[in-house]
């Protein structure tokens, strides 16, 4: 291959006195035509590479392009998810906490309605503790009125002071009287025996209290 020197300095022999060489003047031109055909066809191979590139390059911008898009989308798709996950969030733990305090309002309202029904049951104990006491007071002063047994010997004493025994002495004998039963004498009739009267029973008037009827205590409860 002919170099930009060689070409410059390329020098013919002459043929003759005026003229050069015919074979060194066609070997030159075959030279400089293998040449250029050459150079055109790593021109062409370059145009082709250049081709190629340009066309990787574009491609290379496109897929950035479409890589910066992506990145881009994922980034806010992220922000998105993030957002969403952060009201989600937020929501879940406002929810729940409005449940907390639904349930501890409950709790609270349900112990004060038990507190409540303690505290009547325990206002019917007391008052059926009171009636209790009272019928009992009453029936100790009925029972404290009854007689006790140095009562009864004070008044079997009083009574034998009163009216002592004495043993009747020296009193004449009385002769007993024929009896003779008249003729078609019916038998007298005897009396009926009187009838005995029910003993009388001490009653005590005692004041109904149907609401505590219901009432039930445990082995433990102390009225």
């Amino acid at each position: 291959m002919l170099t930009i020197d060689e070409i410059k300095e390329i020098s013919f022999r002459r043929a003759g006195k005026n003229g050069y060489n015919a074979a060194d003047v066609d070997e030159f031109i075959d030279e400089v035509t293998a040449t250029v055909e050459q150079l055109i066809a790593e021109k062409n191979d370059y145009i082709r590479k250049m081709d190629i590139l340009a066309n990787k390059v574009d491609q290379y911008r496109k897929d950035e392009e479409t890589l910066r898009n992506a990145v881009y989308t994922a980034e806010k798709l992220k922000e998105d998810k993030i957002k969403e996950a952060e009201s989600k969030a937020e929501y879940i733990i406002k929810s729940a906490e409005q449940k907390r305090r639904t349930i501890l309002t409950e709790a609270e309202m349900a112990t004060e309605r038990e507190k409540d029904k303690f505290e009547a049951m325990q206002a019917d104990t007391a008052k059926l503790r009171e009636a209790i006491l009272a019928i009992y007071a009453e029936h100790t002063a009925i029972v404290q009125k009854l007689p006790t047994m140095d009562d009864v010997k004070e008044t079997r004493e009083k009574l034998d002071e009163k009216y002592p025994f004495e043993t009747i002495k020296d009193l004449p004998e009385a002769e007993p009287e024929a009896l003779t039963e008249p003729e078609n004498a019916e038998p007298e009739a005897l009396p009926e025996p009187a009838k005995a009267e029910p003993p009388v029973r001490l009653e005590l008037k005692r004041e109904r209290h149907d609401k505590f009827e219901k009432l039930e205590f445990g082995d433990n409860y102390d009225v």
